[in-house]
């Protein structure tokens, strides 16, 4: 019986979230799309773009979070039917989310200003200044967009959000290539242009998230709905309420990964900050684009579990959270495979041959990053599954605290320890990551073993 269920969990779990993984992996190609070609451009630019998205992901994360806090709510009404309420529900979330956009852009202003005071290389501060007073603006954009996306997938539309995401990632890349070399009659602008064609691309998939609620038939009853829609002061109280812990238990294990890039961008007794941080950016795409994948995975236990929770079957809760950590178990064994044989050519797709000694540098690191990469992905696919199925029944109080303990207190340090304090570099700081997931990971999965507990109909 039990593998009878898991089996219908995987099939509903695979149709949500395969769409869902194809989205998300364009997102990450748009970063990559940066990476590639300012790597075939200028390793320095390559470097100014690295440490510019560290910051700017973390703004990302910042607003993604908060966004999410509209899943719980929409799925819960959703598996009752109550569309009047989710037409409600959606617009003030939406209306939550653009002020806590204002607020991150805001935010990000300020780290613009205190750009000078973080020890930078003086060649890397003019492009990194470039790069971000562009994006900056555009993740205003970023959390519409997020909003939106919530909507759809709450409602299983996952495909709308996949191939919105595509077309973006599409217009990314033309845009890009155009841009970064000057093609098609249009001025050579470098990491300016790859900052220009990613904050289009935003606005082009804003436009056709809004087009599509307007124009499809299947969200006929919401735009009926959308003029006796209410923003209600308890909407948006349950919004900031949910969403704010997402955001910041996000930002904090972001931190962890991204924010190592403010250390690495001052150089070691060892090693330089340029190949530093180019090794860790390539690392960093390679990673994200098998966390992509788990993403996925768990953004659709996170919508089954806020289905089944709306209907109090915590019997599917259980099931579906299980079904969806053996998936990323499975994901997590072909990738590192992959990545494992295929460690040597990595550092060639996204860097130019054109400086041999700081390419083989580069390469060597990333080589030896591998190694980490692999170890840590029993803990990520675990706090991946089982913090999507916490945040689907809507229990957000502890995500916060696990990820501080975790990641504020053990990887950070560790990966201080060993990339800073004893030279390791990039390598160094990545071999703090395996210990933080796996910590967290322990903690989510102890947390939803509670609520198994506390509602005993989800063991039996």
């Amino acid at each position: 019986m039990e593998k009878t269920n898991y089996i219908g969990e995987y099939r509903h779990l695979l149709k949500l979230g395969l769409p869902i993984t194809v989205a998300q992996v364009g997102f990450t190609l748009q970063g990559m799309a940066d990476t590639l070609m300012l790597g075939q451009h200028s390793p320095q630019e390559l470097a100014a773009a690295g440490f510019a998205n560290s910051l700017l992901i973390m703004a990302q994360l910042l607003g993604m979070g908060f966004c999410m806090a509209a899943v719980p709510t929409i799925g819960k009404l959703y598996s009752q039917r109550k569309h009047q309420n989710i037409a409600s529900e959606l617009k003030s979330s939406l209306f939550a989310d653009i002020v806590q956009g204002i607020f991150v852009c805001l935010l990000m202003y300020a780290c613009y200003a205190a750009l000078p005071l973080m020890g930078l290389e003086t060649a890397l501060l003019p492009l990194i200044r470039k790069y971000l007073l562009i994006l900056i603006p555009s993740l205003l954009l970023m959390n519409v967009c997020y909003g939106m996306k919530n909507f759809y997938d709450c409602l299983t539309d996952t495909r709308t959000t996949m191939w919105i995401v595509l077309a973006g990632n599409l217009w990314n890349i033309v845009w890009n290539w155009i841009l970064i070399f000057g093609n098609l009659g249009f001025p050579e602008m470098g990491i300016s242009g790859a900052a220009w064609a990613t904050a289009s691309s935003r606005l082009f998939m804003l436009v056709l998230y809004t087009g599509c609620f307007l124009m499809n038939k299947r969200y006929s009853i919401y735009r009926s709905l959308w003029k006796t829609a209410v923003i209600t002061r308890e909407s948006l109280l349950t919004h900031n309420r949910l969403g704010w812990p997402i955001a910041l238990q996000l930002t904090i294990e972001l931190a962890a990964f991204s924010g190592v890039a403010l250390a690495l961008g001052r150089g070691g007794i060892s090693w330089d900050a340029t190949s530093a941080l180019s090794a860790h950016q390539v690392g960093w795409q390679v990673s994200s684009f098998i966390y992509m994948f788990y993403i996925g995975i768990g953004s659709a236990v996170s919508i089954r579990v806020a289905h089944y929770h709306g209907l109090g079957g915590w019997r599917g809760i259980r099931f579906s959270a299980h079904a969806g950590y053996h998936l990323m178990v499975a994901i997590g064994i072909v990738a590192t495979t992959l990545v494992f044989i295929f460690r040597r050519q990595i550092t060639g797709v996204f860097v130019s041959n054109d400086d041999p000694i700081l390419f083989a540098t580069i390469s060597s690191t990333v080589v030896s990053m591998v190694w980490p990469m692999i170890f840590y992905q029993v803990g990520d696919g675990m706090q991946t599954c089982y913090v999507n199925a916490l945040r689907g029944i809507g229990d957000v109080k502890k995500l916060m605290k696990y990820s501080f303990i975790s990641f504020g207190l053990v990887t950070i340090p560790l990966s201080y320890l060993f990339g800073i304090i004893l030279d390791g570099g990039a390598v160094g700081i990545w071999w703090g990551f395996p210990f933080g997931l796996t910590l967290v990971g322990i903690l989510y999965l102890r947390r939803f073993l509670y609520h198994l507990r506390q509602n005993r109909t989800g063991q039996s």
